[in-house]
C-alpha cells in the first residue's frame, strides 16, 4: 500500500477567481476524514500572487475527497 501523502493538494474551483485551481486543504488528514465522516465544512485555500483566497468544498468536491483518502492517493 502506498504512503498518504503529508501535505497534499486537489482541484476545485475557486469562485474568487473563477477557475479551477490546485488548492490546500486546511486540515491535517485525520482531521479531513473526521470531518468528511461527520458531514461537517471542509475548507481549502490556494495561495495568489496579491492573497489568499479560502471556501468551502462542495458535496461533489467533498465526495472526491473521501474516494481519495479512502484508496490512499491523499
Amino acid at each position: 500500500m502506498t504512503e498518504p501523502k503529508a501535505h497534499f493538494t486537489l482541484q476545485s474551483h475557486c469562485g474568487i477567481c473563477n477557475k479551477k485551481v490546485s488548492a490546500t486543504p486546511m486540515l491535517n488528514r485525520d482531521d479531513l476524514v473526521s470531518a468528511l465522516q461527520r458531514g461537517l465544512d471542509v475548507k481549502v485555500m490556494h495561495a495568489t500572487a496579491e492573497n489568499e483566497h479560502s471556501w468551502s468544498l462542495d458535496d461533489q468536491d467533498k465526495q472526491h475527497l473521501g474516494d481519495a483518502l479512502a484508496k490512499h492517493l491523499v
